[in-house]
């Protein structure tokens, strides 16, 4: 009797973990989608990064304001960041390879950039796709 009923049980948990295998897999593989419009967004953002990074190797001769290409750049990155449709946390993660890229470069593009961090908007986090 006590054989059966474990025959049983273990049939059962089978039986159930063999369902949801396949709704855990379809949920994995739409985790992992990433919209269209947001792979565009990112390989931009990214481009940027690398312009940025590109007018960083220039010398200044002004390291508070940088060079006009470094200007560019960052403005290029900033206004580019504000209307991607990405979660406040990978916009967050962004700014920081952006900041990364002018570290004694350019005072005021640093500034410029830690200015746009959203930081008030990482705690309640938001989906956009």
């Amino acid at each position: 009797m006590l054989r059966a009923l474990v025959l049983v049980a273990c049939a059962v948990l089978c039986l159930t973990a063999c369902g949801s295998s396949k709704q855990a897999k379809a949920q994995q593989q739409a985790s992992t989608k990433v919209c269209r419009a947001t792979a565009e967004v990112l390989a931009k953002l990214q481009a940027d990064i690398a312009a940025m990074r590109a007018a960083a190797r220039t010398p200044t001769q002004d390291r508070l304001q940088g060079n006009h290409a470094i200007n560019v750049a960052t403005d290029r990155f900033l206004s580019d960041v504000a209307v991607a449709p990405i979660g406040n946390l990978k916009r967050n993660r962004l700014i920081d390879h952006a900041m990364g890229t002018l570290s004694g470069a350019c005072e005021q593009c640093f500034q410029a950039l830690e200015a746009s961090r959203p930081v008030v908007n990482i705690r309640v986090g938001e989906k956009r796709c």
